[in-house]
């Protein structure tokens, strides 16, 4: 092999390793926005009335009944602590984001039922029919 061919390797093998350490950092860093939300979302769960909840070990926040807020997370691997007010004891969840959409919700009422908790959050509202977005029209007498 000559010099010119082991340089063009070396070369070659350090644009790989960079490619792949980027890769990595990117996996491992991935940013997302994760809303906590304690609402009554479906028939028959009811959102506690007073918790304390962190993410990651992070600061906790206060939520009360009806109220979602957004925690900032970093990777894939998340742990959920949720304190009650009244006297319930703490409960602890980990739960993984996927890599590709950048904004989750986490529902606790969902969450302390064993149901699925974690979903996309769309920021986009789905698509209306024109019937939907008519207002109906009320015909008023000109005096």
């Amino acid at each position: 092999m000559t010099q010119k061919d082991r340089r063009t390797c070396i070369r070659a093998v350090l644009v790989l390793l960079w490619i792949g350490l980027g890769v990595l950092l990117f996996v491992l860093y991935r940013g997302h926005t994760l809303l906590v939300d304690n609402r009554n979302t479906q028939e028959g769960l009811r959102a506690p009335d007073l918790i304390t909840v962190s993410v990651d070990g992070g600061k906790g926040l206060e939520f009360f009944r009806g109220d979602r807020d957004r925690f900032a997370v970093v990777g894939t691997r998340h742990r959920i602590s949720i304190e009650f007010s009244d006297g319930t004891p703490p409960v602890e969840q980990e739960f993984r984001l996927p890599i590709r959409d950048d904004m989750y919700i986490l529902s606790v009422p969902k969450m302390l039922n064993d149901l699925p908790f974690v979903e996309v959050f769309h920021t986009t509202p789905e698509p209306r029919s024109p019937e939907e977005d008519e207002l109906p029209v009320e015909e008023v007498p000109i005096p």
